[in-house]
């Protein structure tokens, strides 16, 4: 079953206010890139640092038991509201707990998916944190990572900010190199099967104003799902986003 052939209500939820066009369509790729890879039966699913539980909601839609981990109580309590709101309340639960305690809140096989997205780069220790989120997985789940790309950095200084410069001084720079890191770490916990997918390849260079066009971003989305695997496209993309089999 698709988004589109769910209750009208999840449409509204996943055009609300709130939310930008270029993060609705983030969330729509990065879904696209996962369902690639995840048994459409439904499926125990944990989201490490879900916060508001958007993509929660939406894994809850598609018929999977969904568990938010996240330390912020009024991140979980909306997360709630929003799953009632669209008649996944029962398919959505909330613990209250850093990504961290992961391994003491849950037990080893819980999950046949752990997301754990735009989190590592903000933690000082993005291996034990790895640790930690995949410690609940089944043998054979999945693991979804998430996060900013420096790589992109240089397209965006020349193309959006108008300043080659500053392109240059970021190409000249040491940049982090976090999906080496990252594959790695994976690496020594014993994860060799990692397959790199770009989220927003194009969509963040263009005139913003064009995404506010429904019939524009639909477009658009569908360009950046075909683009999301497709090389060279998916090394400078805005986000990068890594499904691995643990």
């Amino acid at each position: 079953m698709t988004l589109s052939g769910l209750d009208p209500r999840l449409d509204q939820f996943r055009q609300r206010p709130l939310e930008s066009p270029l993060e609705r369509l983030r969330y729509t790729v990065t879904e696209a890139n996962l369902l690639r890879h995840l048994d459409p039966a439904p499926q125990q699913v944990l989201d490490v640092a879900g916060g508001t539980g958007v993509e929660a909601v939406r894994l809850a839609a598609l018929g999977h038991e969904v568990t938010v981990l996240d330390p912020a109580g009024a991140m979980l309590n909306l997360a709630i509201e929003t799953a009632e709101s669209v008649d996944v309340g029962e398919r959505l639960h909330v613990v209250q707990a850093g990504a961290a305690d992961a391994p003491e809140v849950f037990g080893r096989g819980d999950f046949d998916l752990v997301l754990c997205h735009n989190l590592l780069h903000y933690v000082d220790d993005p291996a034990e944190v790895l640790m930690a989120v995949t410690a609940p997985l089944r043998e054979g789940g999945l693991l979804s990572l998430l996060g900013p790309n420096p790589d992109f950095d240089p397209l965006h200084a020349v193309v959006r900010d108008l300043d080659p410069d500053e392109a240059l001084r970021t190409v000249l720079s040491d940049r982090p190199a976090p999906v080496g890191e990252l594959v790695t770490a994976l690496a020594e916990l014993g994860v060799t099967e990692v397959v790199r997918y770009g989220v927003r390849c194009v969509s963040d260079l263009i005139d913003l104003g064009h995404a506010e066009d429904p019939d524009f971003l639909a477009d658009l989305t569908r360009l950046e799902i075909t683009l999301a695997d497709r090389m060279p496209q998916l090394l400078t993309a805005r986000y990068f986003h890594l499904v691995a089999r643990v």
